[in-house]
């Protein structure tokens, strides 16, 4: 790949969130996580308390803003992702065993056991908090993951950041295990392991968790959060219950410990007495980042174009859908002044000022934008008309004059993509919906890559493994292709594909979705095997085309059932295009002597040493395949037949 635009050092919730937002801005993102499974949010509960955790200040202020995100933020994510991120404003309690303070808010004993039936007895008094909850972290964070990864973000797992390489306040680069990557802008939000690459007051401080799992049909199920003075107890929806947290200097010390867990289920059941009955599931560990103050350190770093988002302490999961906001808006040059409070600065005293001098501050004003003014790209040119003796393709009352439809992956860059595009003649190119980011204006991403008011698109479902997720994936697609201007376009090409190592459709799954697509109105094109009944129910169902494997997706084997594809041809009355194991022009004629009414072909042309002539070669070959099949060839025989005449020859 190019370089990117932004490169994110850290692949927990913050730097994933910010990957994400960045990329809804038209960035291209790359983000460094050294192991993902190591992340804070995988250990967090998960709390949204900004109020019942009696934050002040700019850190109430920031949490709050955070809080009000919340709804809008996790829902565009689940319908992006179809995952659930336990986002849960269930109403958060305080129960407290010393004598609270007088206050209006002041819940009494006889109203806090109201509020709470079985809490312990000791209990004099507390708070409601009803617009706080909780989120649960480790659906959140694979959720993030997930959206990051559809929206095209390139996540380089197990690679560790090891040094900046700067000059003159500049990041000209970052040295990591893999080698020495470039970026425009770079963005640290690495949690407890930043201070390994910046000097930023930054620590890992160990929390150890534990889950307890409700009984069936118990009694004292819980609905609320219960934020006690020495423990919160966090109730998931599906039954199981969290218990944080201890809070220990001790480094980056593994393992949980007697004395933790003992500590976390002693102060639980203190607080929530019928806990002692419940069965212990788990246990776990993590690593919060710390400050001095306990506050984020966020907004521009030491360089011009170095950005800061760590530090966030216990309040990680809380503060991601404003720190990911505010950090995009700053790279892009809109500063928040809260962002002020957060500054990395506010840890240089006076006798710090020797240091100051010597490695002096960059400006705070924010960079100015890296990516909102792109230079012009060249877009496909009109594909070459195709001789005046070969018929056309019509698929679902549109007509293409080419019959080879080709893919827009695997190509090493969208120069090579566009040129070879151009050089096939093709006029119908496949789109992955979930690599395809369709909102970002003027980013050459593969949206913008390619003119299509001249190419036709075909949205695809790839990666999805099972109907309810294509049909999903569909309707992003339709939509997709209307903000690129074919408001008209209702074609999907289907794959249900659960099968990971051969990548062999799903015939069952491939009928439910297409039966589903076609009464929303959609073209189907279902990439399914070479099986002829299916492809029988397939067109009946509704189906524009039908698209029967040559051989596996990307094997190069070309056409390993011919005659199940005759077959296919002779009782069809859609069009039947070959898609996938095409690997050289000759295969790609064969398919079309068979009868085929289209190709569809994507790693012969991205992956051959020349894609640009590959893509012109692969062309040739349908059309001649085509030119052949109509032209009808010779009988076989098992006897020859001499071409030269036998009379009115010279004897002498």
């Amino acid at each position: 790949m190019g370089q990117a635009d932004v490169l994110v050092i850290g692949g927990g919730i913050v730097g994933l969130a910010i990957a994400t937002e960045l990329r809804h801005q038209g960035a291209t993102v790359t983000v460094l996580s050294r192991d993902f499974n190591a992340a804070a949010g995988h250990a967090a509960a998960g709390m949204l308390a900004p109020s019942a955790e009696g934050l002040t200040g700019p850190l109430l202020t920031l949490s709050q803003r955070s809080l009000a995100h919340y709804p809008d933020w996790s829902h565009k994510l689940e319908e992006l992702t179809g995952q659930e991120t336990g986002y849960w404003p269930c109403g958060i309690l305080t129960p407290l065993l010393s004598q609270p303070p007088a206050s209006p808010e002041l819940l009494g004993p006889v109203a806090i056991h109201n509020y709470q039936p079985h809490l312990s007895t000791k209990v004099t008094g507390g708070y409601w908090y009803p617009a706080e909850g909780q989120a649960d972290s480790r659906a959140l964070l694979k959720a993030l993951r997930m959206a990051a990864q559809e929206l095209g973000v390139e996540i380089q797992e197990g690679v560790t950041a090891q040094a900046f390489l700067q000059h003159n306040h500049h990041v000209n680069g970052i040295l990591t295990s893999h080698g020495q990557q470039q970026a425009g802008h770079y963005v640290l939000a690495a949690g407890a392991w930043s201070s390994g690459l910046l000097p930023v007051p930054v620590k890992p401080r160990k929390g150890q968790l534990a889950a307890l799992l409700t009984p069936t049909d118990s009694p004292y199920r819980l609905n609320r959060v219960l934020y006690g003075e020495h423990i919160y107890i966090v109730p998931r929806q599906d039954g199981r219950i969290i218990l944080g947290a201890t809070n220990e200097d001790v480094g980056f010390a593994p393992h949980n410990t007697a004395a933790g867990v003992a500590q976390l289920l002693n102060e639980a059941t203190r607080l929530y007495p019928p806990l002692a009955d419940f069965p212990l599931q788990d246990c776990w560990w993590g690593y919060r980042p710390v400050t001095p103050d306990e506050a984020p350190i966020l907004g521009p770093g030491q360089c011009d174009n170095l950005t800061l988002a760590t530090g966030h302490h216990r309040n990680g999961i809380l503060l991601t859908p404003i720190t990911a906001k505010l950090i995009v808006d700053s790279i892009q040059g809109t500063h928040d002044s809260l962002l002020d409070a957060f500054h990395w600065e506010r840890f240089i005293t006076t006798s710090d000022s020797q240091v100051a001098s010597i490695h002096p501050p960059a400006p705070k004003s924010s960079p100015s934008p890296i990516y909102s003014h792109p230079s012009p790209m060249q877009t496909l040119s009109s594909p070459p008309i195709p001789a005046a003796d070969t018929d056309s393709l019509m698929i679902a009352g549109r007509t293409f004059s080419s019959r080879l439809m080709t893919g827009s992956g695997k190509f090493d860059n969208f120069d090579t993509m566009r040129a070879s595009l151009a050089a096939s003649g093709s006029q119908i190119v496949t789109v992955a919906v979930r690599r395809v980011q369709t909102n970002a204006p003027g980013h050459e991403g593969l949206a913008q890559a390619i003119d299509w008011t001249k190419i036709w698109m075909l949205p695809n479902t790839a990666g999805c493994t099972n109907a309810e997720e294509a049909i999903r994936v569909a309707r992003l697609g339709r939509e997709m292709a209307k903000l690129l201007g074919q408001e008209d376009n209702n074609f999907v090409k289907l794959e249900v594909i659960p099968d990971a190592k051969y990548l062999l459709p799903d015939p069952i799954g491939t009928l439910r979705a297409a039966e589903q697509l076609v009464k929303e109105g959609f073209a189907v094109l279902p990439y399914v095997n070479a099986d002829p009944i299916l492809a029988k129910y397939l067109e009946e169902a509704g189906c524009a085309t039908v698209m029967p494997l040559g051989s596996p997706i990307g094997s190069g084997q070309g056409v390993r059932n011919a005659a199940n594809i005759r077959i296919i041809v002779e009782n069809a009355n859609i069009p039947v295009v070959v898609d996938a194991g095409i690997g050289s022009p000759s295969e790609a004629a064969e398919s079309m002597e068979l009868g085929a009414d289209a190709l569809l072909i994507n790693t012969a042309i991205a992956k051959a040493q020349d894609p640009v002539k590959m893509g012109r070669a692969m062309g040739l070959a349908t059309e001649a395949g085509r030119l052949a099949y109509v032209a009808g060839r010779i009988p076989v025989k098992a006897y020859a037949s001499a071409s030269s005449p036998l009379t009115g020859t010279i004897t002498g």
